[in-house]
């Protein structure tokens, strides 16, 4: 696996393509008949844990992961507007014979704070996987991962990435990481966790 690495690749689709997912997932288009649903979450990052933020947003899962017996469960038709995406990325990448895990996209909105602050750092799953973390449009909520494998009191940036329409962040699934809360743009994010 990329242990380790971080990549941060601009444009890996097309501009068309990006601007049908992003038209898609803000409700301008239908796909295949189908408008984009989105669901209500109270917390971004775990809203079943009693110690989150509360920082609610927007979530919709087009494939769950059920860690309890390692299986993947197909979601919605929503998964499939990603497949040529995932591929393109695989290819690019040398990435053969990837499984997907789970993928999930979250819409935040921008909360009334004074500062930029940071969700709380996590990773998305316990077993070995690649984050591939698609940004839908431009946004100040930067994701930030850490050098950190394990929780920490103190953690210590490895690296800091601002949302661009278009550009794809890859890293190692067991570096833990965040989002900073957007500001002033809404924050629309694809994430995919894949075995490789």
């Amino acid at each position: 696996m990329l242990k380790n690495k971080i990549y941060v690749i601009d444009d890996m689709i097309d501009d068309e393509y990006q601007d049908g997912i992003k038209n898609i997932l803000m409700g301008k288009y239908v796909f295949r008949n189908n408008e984009f649903p989105w669901y209500y979450s109270s917390d971004i990052t775990d809203s079943t844990n009693i110690y989150g933020q509360g920082r609610p947003a927007l979530s919709h899962k087009y494939v769950d992961y059920d860690e309890k017996t390692n299986v993947s469960k197909k979601h919605t038709v929503f998964h499939s507007l990603f497949k040529l995406f995932l591929e393109i990325t695989c290819e690019r990448m040398n990435i053969e014979n990837a499984d997907i895990l789970q993928g999930r996209s979250f819409l935040q909105f921008p909360l009334n704070l004074k500062d930029k602050t940071v969700d709380t750092p996590h990773i998305d799953m316990r077993r070995k996987h690649l984050v591939v973390l698609y940004y839908v449009c431009d946004s100040d909520g930067d994701t930030i991962i850490y050098n950190e494998r394990e929780r920490s009191d103190s953690y210590t940036i490895k690296k800091s990435v601002t949302p661009k329409q278009g550009r794809t962040v890859l890293f190692d699934g067991s570096l833990y990481h965040t989002a900073q809360q957007p500001i002033n743009n809404i924050r629309c994010v694809v994430n995919y966790n894949l075995a490789i």
